[in-house]
């Protein structure tokens, strides 16, 4: 039987049926790391590349990517090309060298302490340096350069995210032959939040996805407020209702594609023998035992309301002190951009404020919230899934957050 993934990929392939495909982004399918034992090849965990890769792996193309893996630059030819996966090779991995200083100004810089704050709200926490945007320009023209380079003529181009804002212009400057297609992953802010970046800035970064033929959010009230921007602060033609640009003789198509996760092959791992072992595994422990289980799954961000969400376990447990040792809380919590002042604040904080409400209500070995910072298999995660009676999901501003796609299509609790 054939699978929706297969049936999406058929559906892209018989779309554009004579197109090569490039898709751009900043991250990389696979990286190539030195360890002891020698060079590995690791795929990095993500919703981005779990839903391309197997798309790449069906049509072929190219991937434009960032290497910042240790051994990237041994794994490449002479044009920068590697062939991947390295186990089944279906396409090519091209990789951009960004600079040190060009990394830590872009995506270090603009891209997280700009963009990232500006749109999910948190204004206090933007930092508009003319050297992030500089780095920023920079980094997205190495992008734009290898991009076309690498694209055939009327090739079809699938940019990425908000690291890339600017690129689209970039590119059809250099080869207006192709189609142009970004994916915005994140929020758009509304014009009274988006206008606290500066004048320059905003419009190029409004200029640079108009360059696109076709742009891609999430949810149709960002698509709505991306088009308020537009009408606002550019002398372009915008209609709402039809979702198109028109600016500078070129038009752009503005749509919502809402997406959710591999259905049939999450419900395979939550089904798998693997996720029952780890079920037995994490019943084991003595925080979860047979009690009530309630799970957060997040990056470390302060737009995923992790304080908030601890505050409310520490109040639920002083109102309702019936739960006290028949309850656990889970919070998984992947650490992320450490090299970021406002990222380690907040690793700090939520590290403090688990070990207080912890020694505040645990009692006879249990502890009411369980934090794991650490890496864990799937299997691992999707048994925490299984167990859970309740999955909180509380961010003050997100774009398309999955977890609830994975809690909610979890059958039975007990293996």
């Amino acid at each position: 039987m054939i699978t929706r993934r297969e049936q999406s990929i058929n559906a892209i392939i018989a779309r554009l049926p004579d197109r090569q495909h490039v898709v751009v982004s900043n991250r990389e399918p696979y990286v190539h790391k030195r360890t002891r034992r020698g060079t590995v090849v690791e795929r990095p965990p993500g919703g981005l590349v779990a839903a391309l890769d197997p798309m790449m792996q069906a049509v072929g193309g190219v991937w434009i990517a960032w290497g910042s893996g240790s051994a990237d630059r041994e794994a490449v030819d002479a044009r920068d090309h590697v062939w991947v996966p390295p186990e089944d090779p279906r396409y090519v991995l091209r990789r951009v060298w960004l600079p040190p200083d060009v990394v830590e100004r872009s995506y270090y810089g603009f891209a997280n302490q700009a963009l990232w704050p500006l749109c999910h709200m948190a204004v206090d926490k933007a930092r508009f340096r003319r050297s992030y945007w500089q780095g920023y320009v920079e980094a997205n023209r190495i992008f734009a350069a290898a991009t076309a380079e690498e694209a055939a003529s009327g090739a079809f181009v699938w940019m990425q995210d908000y690291h890339l804002a600017v690129a689209p212009r970039q590119i059809r400057a250099a080869r207006p032959d192709l189609l142009l297609v970004h994916f915005w992953h994140i929020p758009w802010p509304v014009w009274d939040v988006f206008r606290t970046c500066p004048e320059a800035q905003r419009r190029a970064l409004l200029e640079g996805l108009l360059g696109s033929d076709l742009l891609g959010f999430h949810l149709d009230r960002f698509r709505q407020t991306f088009l308020e921007c537009v009408a606002r602060e550019l002398d372009a033609e915008v209609d709402v209702e039809n979702g198109f640009v028109d600016y500078h003789g070129h038009r752009t198509t503005v749509r919502s594609f809402p997406i959710s996760i591999d259905v049939e092959a999450f419900d395979t791992l939550v089904r798998s023998r693997e996720t029952v072992r780890w079920m037995a595994r994490w019943r084991a422990r003595p925080e979860i035992g047979d009690r009530r289980v309630a799970i957060g799954v997040d990056r470390l961000d302060y737009t995923k309301g992790i304080p908030e969400r601890l505050r409310a376990i520490d109040r639920f447990l002083r109102k309702h002190p019936y739960y006290l040792e028949r309850f656990v809380f889970v919070q998984k919590a992947a650490p992320s951009r450490t090299r970021i002042k406002a990222y380690r604040q907040l690793q700090e904080r939520v590290e403090r404020m688990v070990a207080e409400i912890n020694a505040r209500h645990g009692r006879h070995g249990w502890r009411p919230i369980l934090y794991i910072p650490e890496s864990i298999p799937p299997a691992a995660l999707a048994a925490l899934y299984r167990l859970a009676d309740v999955a909180v999901v509380s961010s003050l501003q997100d774009g398309m957050n999955l977890t609830t796609r994975k809690a909610l299509p979890r059958r039975s609790r007990r293996p």
